[in-house]
């Protein structure tokens, strides 16, 4: 929850500036982790983030984790993991989970970065 994000997109959203910004710990998802364990912020470990597979980022201008995922971005990209980052203009946190909004059918993003990383992976089939 580090960079500018966390303050200036809820000021985008109509909402008041935060005093201190969130922290980990005050995400219910979060509730009760070590933050230093790198199962739970890999992160803290290029090691971790080395075996991550390729890894599809994607954030609005608004949303107040636009600072955390272009920082992880950066971080996987250093450790040689294969990413790919698009933020789109004026859009919130998880935007393109919603159905309705054209942006989140813009360019098919999604599905175009899973034909092109699964196309050798076949789970159903079996292999004699």
């Amino acid at each position: 929850m580090e960079g500018d994000s966390a303050y200036i997109a809820p000021l985008l959203n109509d909402q008041a500036v935060p005093v201190t910004p969130s922290m980990l710990d005050a995400l219910p998802y979060f509730k009760g982790a070590d933050p230093a364990d790198p199962q739970v912020f890999p992160g803290h470990s290029p090691a971790s983030l080395a075996k991550f597979p390729p890894t599809l980022l994607i954030s609005g201008t608004r949303d107040f984790a636009m600072s955390s995922v272009i920082r992880s971005q950066a971080l996987l990209s250093q450790t040689g993991v294969n990413t790919e980052l698009h933020v789109w203009d004026g859009l919130w946190h998880s935007f393109f989970s919603d159905p309705e909004l054209p942006e989140s059918h813009r360019d098919a993003v999604i599905v175009k970065f899973f034909e092109r990383h699964l196309e050798h992976w076949r789970p159903f089939e079996t292999i004699y």
